[in-house]
Parts: structure tokens; C-alpha cells; sequence
């Protein structure tokens, strides 16, 4: 069974979709917003914090003076109408070709969604070589990516091109792997007007079936966890993994953001109707 993606379904769904856009302009962690609508792009709209790449020309030396960190004016181009859509491509989200196309296909419909809304998409891929795509490129560079990388998401995000600032920023991934979830969240919403944290998990992740030579492995160094899959054993998984998505539940609330969770079975018809709707709005961009 393949793991790609159902484009045909993607394009038939995203003409009566609408991402979920902020109400509200970004605010930074530095000094008040100047702008609260789109103007000209010469516009003051925000700060942030400076990255590697970054225009030195931007820093805004008075707010170095004042906090001791490398503060940026942001304009209102830089901020909106801009989407960044960020793919896990962990060998983890691969772990079934169901999980692997759910990935692939929530990643396109937020690509091809926003791009009727007249976002200019931008796509980062996290694979073992990653990738940045930019508008039309973006449905090639999500069927191309291999999941094969054998870091989870909070290290990769440490070797592959920088996140920039955006108006919307969705982050698809299974978040299942051990990293301090509150850093790494408040990492993702970094310079984002809004962030949506779209987690997919396959049935097994939720609840794994056990049964005679069963065992828990490590989807990226394929190192057994466990033994055999006991009784014991699957109920000191299973309370791990509602510890787990309470604190990853706790970090989105602490950074603003939205966490929806796209189990890999369903039809990405039944998804978006259900579980997704936070982020894909009915009614299309008009």
C-alpha cells in the first residue's frame, strides 16, 4: 500500500475551504504593534527576535539597548499574507503508508488552500535533505519528500533552513518523540501570527495492538523499546502517552496556538469535517 497522496481528493476538497486566519496582527515579545491592517510595505508592523540570515539593515538598535537581544522591525509584507506550512518528515511519520498519506495529504490541502486564499505558500521539509518550496513548486517538493529522517522534529529543525515570519504557520508532525515540548512549541510560533499544531496518528501510536512477539521500536533508529508487548507493558504505554499529550496539549495553550489531531485511518473527507475543522473553515476563500 503507498503511502502518497490522494491529490484528486485534495482538489476536489480545497475550493470550499478556508484556512483559519488570524483576527488579530501578531504581537511581538518587544514593543507595540504599529499597524493593525495591511498598508504599504513600508509599514512598521512588529518586532522579533533576529535570526542567522536575517537583514541587519532591520535591527532595531534602540530595542538592543534596551532588552540586550538582537530585535528586528518586521513590515507588514514580511508578516501577511504569508503561509508556512512545516512537514515532519521523520522516518516516525512514515510509520504506515496511511499515516505517511494522511501527512502528505493535510500538507497539500493547507498548500492548496491557502494558496486560493492568496497566501503565497511557503512548504519546509524536514527530511534527511530539506527542502524549502515556494508557491506552484510546493504540490512537487510534498510529492517528492522522503520520510526518512532519523531525528524527530526539534532536532531537525536545528539543520534545515530558518523559519521566517508569516501570518499563518502550520506544523504537521506526530509530536511523538521525547523533547522539551514547551520550548520546542514556543520555537514554532516564533514570528507566526497564528500557529496550527496538525498531529497525526495512526492507530497503532494511540493505542498499539500487541499480541504474541509484539514489541515497541523506535521508528527512527529502529532500536526495540520493550521487550514484548505485555499487559503491563501497553498500560504503562498508554499512560506515557496521555501523560504526553497533556503536555503537549498544556505547551500549545502556553504559546497560543492550536493543536488538532488527525487520526491517519479516516478519510480526509471525515477529518476535515471533524477533528480539523478549527483550521479548515467551511466556505471556501470568497
Amino acid at each position: 500500500m503507498s503511502g502518497a497522496a490522494d491529490e484528486i481528493e485534495v482538489a476536489r476538497l480545497a475550493p470550499g475551504l478556508a484556512l483559519a486566519l488570524p483576527r488579530v496582527p501578531h504581537r511581538g515579545q518587544v514593543g507595540e504593534v504599529r499597524a493593525s491592517s495591511a498598508g504599504a510595505s513600508l509599514e512598521l508592523h512588529d518586532f522579533r527576535v533576529y535570526q542567522p540570515g536575517d537583514d541587519l539593515r532591520q535591527v532595531d538598535w534602540n530595542a538592543v539597548a534596551r532588552t540586550g537581544e538582537m530585535i528586528l522591525r518586521v513590515r507588514q509584507e514580511e508578516v501577511s499574507p504569508r503561509l508556512e506550512v512545516v512537514v515532519d518528515a521523520s522516518r516516525s511519520v512514515a510509520l504506515s503508508p496511511a499515516k505517511e498519506a494522511r501527512a502528505r495529504e493535510l500538507a497539500l490541502l493547507a498548500v492548496e488552500v491557502g494558496a486560493l486564499q492568496g497566501l503565497s505558500p511557503t512548504l519546509l521539509t524536514t527530511s534527511s535533505r530539506p527542502e524549502r518550496a515556494q508557491g506552484q513548486v510546493c504540490r512537487s517538493a510534498l510529492r517528492a519528500v522522503a520520510f526518512d529522517a532519523r531525528d524527530d522534529l526539534a532536532a531537525a529543525l536545528g539543520r534545515t533552513p530558518p523559519l521566517r515570519p508569516c501570518g499563518l504557520r502550520v506544523v504537521v508532525s506526530d509530536f511523538l518523540f521525547e523533547t522539551d515540548l514547551s520550548a520546542l512549541v514556543a520555537r514554532l510560533s516564533r514570528g507566526a501570527s497564528a500557529l496550527f499544531l496538525v498531529q497525526v496518528l495512526d492507530a497503532e501510536d494511540q493505542e498499539p495492538s500487541g499480541g504474541e512477539g509484539a514489541r515497541l521500536v523506535d521508528a527512527e533508529s529502529g532500536a526495540a523499546l520493550e521487550e514484548l508487548l505485555t499487559e503491563e507493558v501497553l498500560a504503562a504505554y498508554a499512560r506515557r502517552f496521555a501523560e504526553h499529550q497533556r503536555t503537549l496539549r498544556a505547551a500549545a495553550v502556553r504559546a497560543k496556538a492550536t493543536l488538532v489531531t488527525a487520526p491517519a485511518p479516516e478519510p480526509l473527507s471525515a477529518l476535515v469535517r471533524g477533528p480539523l475543522r478549527p483550521l479548515f473553515l467551511a466556505g471556501g476563500s470568497a
